[in-house]
């Protein structure tokens, strides 16, 4: 069945637009469960790192005004305990009060191969402090490498 609320479920089948980010780290112990196997929804946790390390890098602030207002992982395979990961976040759209980023998760082998184990998305817009939405930032606009939307 494939209704449209299956289909906001979904990752977007967009490319990167532009740069991707990508930070990498070790499955740990304590995010597996009692099969061993990293639990699924780690891999919200994984796509946080990877999205808060991209800020950092781009040198924009990730705090309250910026909520998560929708969510999707699709799995492909699973991670165990000390998997090396590589985790790659990119911007897939920027909106007038918010943007959403792409994310993919993958198990690197000794070898250097890469196995995709997850695909995600999220997306987030910008609120003022009485927590309702306001324009996109042009400090976002500049880091995402998109022109401010006019009047």
């Amino acid at each position: 069945m494939d209704t449209d609320e299956h289909r906001l479920l979904r990752p977007s089948d967009a490319e990167p637009r532009e740069k991707v980010f990508t930070t990498r780290f070790r499955a740990r112990y304590a995010e597996t469960d009692a099969t061993g196997i990293v639990y699924y929804n780690q891999y919200f946790v994984y796509l946080e790192v990877g999205r808060i390390e991209m800020f950092r890098e781009l040198g924009l602030t990730y705090d309250r005004h910026l909520p998560i207002v929708e969510t999707g992982c699709r799995y492909q395979a699973s991670a165990v305990f000390d998997d090396l990961l590589e985790v790659e976040t990119f911007v897939e759209e920027v909106r007038a009060k918010g943007f959403r980023l792409g994310g993919r998760v993958f198990r690197v082998g000794g070898d250097g191969t890469r196995t995709l184990l997850v695909e995600g998305f999220c997306v987030m817009v910008t609120v003022g402090d009485d927590n309702r939405p306001v324009p996109l930032p042009p400090a976002f606009h500049a880091a995402f490498g998109e022109p401010e939307a006019g009047p």
